[in-house]
């Protein structure tokens, strides 16, 4: 446990890494008062799977405390990193006013800030500089009223960067620099909302509307095309070919108004492939798009190509079943176990039980498990891992319990299906007294 004196108002960023061992490392922030002001997350921005950071505008004025704790039973030992910065003076930025901002040699960095209005807002960075390709390398952070990174925006390899916000979704702060000091260029600003939003600019003429992403030259990714395949109950496997030179993928969806499905985020290491379930309390924001996002070796290589694919929730069931009612009660038990039980749907010959945990940016697959279509109850036990504390269970029917499949011993002849949330209470971590900081800590 650290601890450390802030203001109302300064940027704290906070990393533990694992340095030695496995030690998935995981951060508690609590306030002056007691509360917890953040918590630590997997960041989109790094490729390392053991570091969790986290980043806040501290809401208070007092002393702070930095709690470290390992997730999962991991054992190793980390590096802890805090930074911080006070409050800036930002220009405002208002809606349809652009503005062009000038970096000279050695720039100081510039601060610009906007709230979101009632409309999916985009916020566009267009670089101004000439040369073949677009050679002046601005860097662009942009953080939410909570001071999350939510997109890291660079030039140099386009003209024009943009990110797209959901309405009414608070205040931003946009940094401004350079990522090489010897630079000199121009970029202009623009906060507007999506549906009047400019043309994307590409090889210097004026195009359509360009990905809610970026925009890049056209004819360098024809081949690199994003399909999705329905497997039912708002479950969609997303697959994408290997781009050459590209050892990480973004995955995201963005709902019909353009605003982000907070849940989606993900990071792909040398994956083509992603499996996503769309939340029953958001099926109704649909039809939804599903962008990615193809980058190089590193972050700062910055993003190769991207592509989109549209689809919606339709056929989730079938005129023979409107859907499955599930029941989840949670057993006291020290090992977590679940009783299961679902409505009947006609004609079932079997279900298949799916078991998710909740992970940053999405669900992960923990098991499925095939049951006989007689059968409505389950008793599940020894499937929840103790790095987790929120999982997704889906329970769907099927008519015959074979013939699907590349090997044909998948069920086949889908009927309907049903999900539900449980959540087990986190088991209590014991803290030592407050010590020191050190570069290197350990824990075991």
């Amino acid at each position: 446990m650290y601890s450390f004196t802030g203001n109302a108002g300064d940027l704290v960023q906070a990393t533990a890494r694992n340095w030695v061992g496995t030690l998935n490392p995981h951060l508690d922030l609590v306030g002056p008062d007691g509360q917890i002001a953040d918590v630590a997350a997997s960041s989109l921005l790094t490729e390392d799977s053991l570091e969790a950071s986290l980043s806040l505008f501290l809401p208070q004025t007092g002393i702070y405390m930095l709690l470290v704790s390992a997730e999962g039973g991991t054992i190793g030992e980390y590096m802890l990193k805090l930074q911080g910065r006070g409050a800036v003076d930002a220009t405002p930025l208002v809606y349809g006013q652009g503005v062009t901002a000038t970096l000279p040699a050695n720039p100081e960095r510039q601060y610009y800030a906007f709230e979101a209005e009632d409309c999916p807002t985009a916020f566009i960075v267009a670089n101004l500089a000439e040369g073949q390709p677009f050679t002046f390398p601005f860097m662009v952070t942009l953080r939410n009223e909570g001071g999350d990174t939510i997109a890291l925006l660079r030039g140099g390899d386009a003209l024009e960067d943009r990110a797209i916000l959901a309405p009414l979704s608070g205040r931003y702060e946009v940094a401004l620099d350079s990522d090489d000091p010897a630079a000199t260029g121009a970029v202009f600003l623009l906060i507007t909302c999506l549906d009047q939003a400019p043309g994307c600019i590409t090889g210097g003429a004026n195009g359509g509307l360009c990905d809610p992403i970026s925009c890049y030259e056209s004819g360098l990714c024809g081949d690199f095309q994003v399909t999705v395949t329905p497997e039912g109950g708002g479950v969609m496997t997303f697959t994408w070919p290997a781009l050459e030179g590209a050892q990480w993928y973004i995955f995201s969806i963005i709902d019909a108004t353009g605003a982000l499905l907070a849940d989606s985020p993900i990071m792909l290491v040398d994956e083509t492939s992603h499996t996503y379930i769309v939340r029953p309390e958001d099926a109704e924001r649909g039809p939804f798009t599903a962008f990615v996002q193809a980058g190089g070796e590193t972050m700062d290589e910055g993003l190769r190509c991207t592509d989109s694919v549209p689809f919606s929730l339709a056929g989730a069931t079938t005129d023979a079943c409107r859907g499955i009612d599930i029941h989840a009660d949670v057993i006291p038990a020290d090992d977590r176990q679940i009783a299961l039980s679902w409505s009947a749907a006609p004609g079932a010959g079997v279900y298949l039980i799916h078991v998710y945990a909740y992970d940053i940016g999405g669900l992960i697959a923990i098991r499925i498990l095939d049951v006989p279509g007689s059968i409505t109850t389950y008793h599940l036990s020894d499937l929840f891992p103790a790095g987790y504390n929120r999982f997704h269970l889906r329970v769907a029917a099927y008519e015959a319990p074979e013939g699907g499949g590349d090997s044909g011993d998948m069920p086949t002849g889908y009927l309907c299906d049903g999900g539900i949330d449980v959540e087990f209470a986190p088991r209590p971590t014991e803290w030592s007294p407050a010590a020191p900081f050190r570069a290197k800590e350990e824990l075991r």
